[in-house]
C-alpha cells in the first residue's frame, strides 16, 4: 500500500504537469490540498481521482513499451538497456528536485516503474514468433 502512495504522487505531478504548460511544484500542490481537503473523506476522493488519472497513463505508457517490443524483436531481442534506465534515472532525479519532489518518493516509484516495463517488454519479445 505505502508504495502505490508513493507511486500515485509521483504519477500525479507527472499528469498535472503535462497538463499545464507552467509547472507547479509541490508546495503549490500542498496548498491546493490544504484550501480543498479538510476531512480525510475529501483527500480520500482526490486520491481516487488521481488513481483513475495514473491508470490510465500506465495503459498508455505500456502501449509504447510493447510497440517497443516488436521493434527490438526484430534486431536484439533484449528488452533491458541499462544505460537508458541510468540515462532515465538522472532526468527523474532532476526533474524531482526541480519540482521538490522527495526522491524517496520519486526513485523507487519510477524505478518499480522501469523494471515491470522491461519485464514485461522482455516478455512479451519472447511470445512473439
Amino acid at each position: 500500500m505505502r508504495f502505490f502512495l508513493v507511486f500515485v504522487s509521483v504519477l500525479t505531478l507527472m499528469v498535472k504537469s503535462a497538463l499545464f504548460s507552467e509547472e507547479k511544484n509541490l508546495n503549490h500542490y500542498y496548498e491546493i490540498a490544504k484550501q480543498n481537503c479538510h476531512d480525510i473523506s475529501a483527500i480520500r476522493i482526490e486520491m481516487d481521482r488521481i488513481n483513475n488519472a495514473i491508470l490510465q497513463l500506465l495503459t498508455e505508457r505500456t502501449a509504447y513499451v510493447q510497440r517497443a517490443g516488436d521493434l527490438k524483436s526484430r534486431t536484439t531481442k533484449i528488452a533491458d538497456d541499462r544505460q537508458r534506465v541510468a540515462d532515465q534515472e538522472k532526468k527523474i532525479t532532476d526533474k524531482s528536485n526541480q519540482l521538490g519532489l522527495p526522491l524517496e518518493v520519486s526513485l523507487p516509484s519510477f524505478r518499480a516503474i522501469v523494471e515491470n516495463s522491461i519485464l514485461y517488454q522482455q516478455n512479451y519479445i519472447n511470445r512473439l514468433p
